[in-house]
């Protein structure tokens, strides 16, 4: 398989990641990612967009769709676009407080105390931002009703997902949002309830939200199904890929689920063969569903797999997009690459999104190392399937 790579963002100063890709009406890409305060991934930041005219050759300038303050933020944001022409972001929504805050560091140089290269995060909500312009402008956070996935007695949200989380419009007019959630805990503390998969739905065009279905949960506490990547086929059927960890955190591989009735019920989840976290899936012109998935162990990158009804997966029916991408062991996090996302182009190319870890312009000062280390920027990957 002939595949192009493009750089689609680098920033010298700024991590991104966890990128969104959408084919528009008009013909235009447009690429959602969160942006980082700072250089080192770590899920705090705010939700950008970009757009290219010519299928991923080059790209816009990109612009904050919501932008950070001083004490809030938002991250892992999905974008679609619904048959009136909207576009649509959902995303979690956070409160910072600067870590400094916490006891006096006067003896020590102006900065984060030490081990600490982040400010203290809290999210605190969910929440949906709409264009109806092409993405020119966007209004102010929605909401969103996530309940009773936010545990109200403590106030810990853990509702979230990843870019692959398409918000899906169905016949009748309803909006479904993919999600993960817990009631009872916050992750990642193994205590009581795992997470699990769901769904929200609108019933007028996204300015209100409420519990749906349940989509994949494992009821003896052992599995976390979460990050979904959901669609829905030309007969009706919704499908969805369920990353998967298994107590004490040993990965595990994608699961799937399938629902005839517009996400109202869902099967029992099945193991499929593919390992590899998050994915993102679509269906082809040509009636094939296509996952695209992180593969985080050597050689590390980007793999695809191709199914021919988007319910039965075989492992000989994997290829790999990217290999690569994971930064040297001293770097923070090293292994946090991918996060894919797709889209089919109208020539029947496939273009998926995606990020890694890169060099970066050198701007290194006396005494911080750190402005030398690679840091995550958001690539592209061009190939027909």
């Amino acid at each position: 398989m002939d595949v192009e790579h493009r750089l689609a963002l680098l920033d010298p100063n700024h991590a991104v990641n966890q990128g969104s890709i959408v084919t528009l009406a008009d013909g235009r890409l447009m690429l959602g990612f969160n942006q980082e305060r700072g250089p080192v991934h770590a899920d705090s930041g705010q939700s950008c967009v970009m757009f290219s005219n010519d299928s991923g050759d080059s790209w816009g300038e990109p612009m904050a769709v919501q932008p950070w303050t001083e004490h809030t933020g938002n991250w892992d944001c999905a974008f679609a676009q619904i048959g009136n022409g909207d576009l649509l972001m959902h995303s979690r929504l956070c409160s910072f407080m600067a870590p400094t805050a916490l006891k006096d560091h006067s003896d020590q140089t102006i900065g984060p105390p030490p081990g600490r290269r982040e400010r203290l995060k809290r999210q605190t909500g969910y929440g949906l931002s709409r264009s109806t312009d092409g993405g020119t402008t966007w209004s102010d956070f929605i909401p969103v009703n996530t309940a009773p996935m936010a545990d109200s007695g403590t106030g810990h949200y853990i509702v979230g997902g990843s870019g692959a989380g398409h918000i899906i419009e169905l016949p009748d007019g309803g909006l479904l949002m993919p999600l993960h959630g817990s009631i009872t805990r916050e992750w990642p503390n193994k205590l009581g309830e795992t997470i699990r998969c769901l769904t929200l739905r609108s019933d007028d065009g996204g300015n209100n939200w409420e519990y749906w279905a349940t989509v994949g949960y494992d009821a003896a506490h052992i599995l976390d199904f979460f990050e979904p990547a959901m669609t829905r086929l030309a007969s009706g059927r919704l499908i969805c890929l369920m990353r998967t960890q298994a107590r004490p955190g040993r990965v595990d591989h994608l699961w799937s689920v399938y629902s005839d009735d517009d996400g109202a019920s869902w099967s029992r989840p099945e193991r499929t063969p593919i390992w590899g976290f998050p994915a993102d899936a679509l269906q082809l012109a040509d009636g094939r569903v296509l996952a695209v998935y992180g593969y985080r162990r050597a050689p590390w990158g980007v793999r695809g797999a191709l199914s021919a009804d988007g319910t039965t997966w075989r492992a000989e029916d994997t290829f790999t997009i990217r290999e690569g991408g994971a930064a040297p062991p001293h770097v923070p996090q090293y292994w946090h690459i991918g996060y894919p996302s797709a889209c089919q182009l109208r020539d029947g190319r496939v273009v998926a999104a995606y990020h890694e870890y890169n060099d970066r312009p050198g701007n290194a000062r006396p005494g911080h190392p750190a402005d030398t280390d690679p840091i995550q920027a958001m690539w592209t990957s061009r190939f027909e399937p």
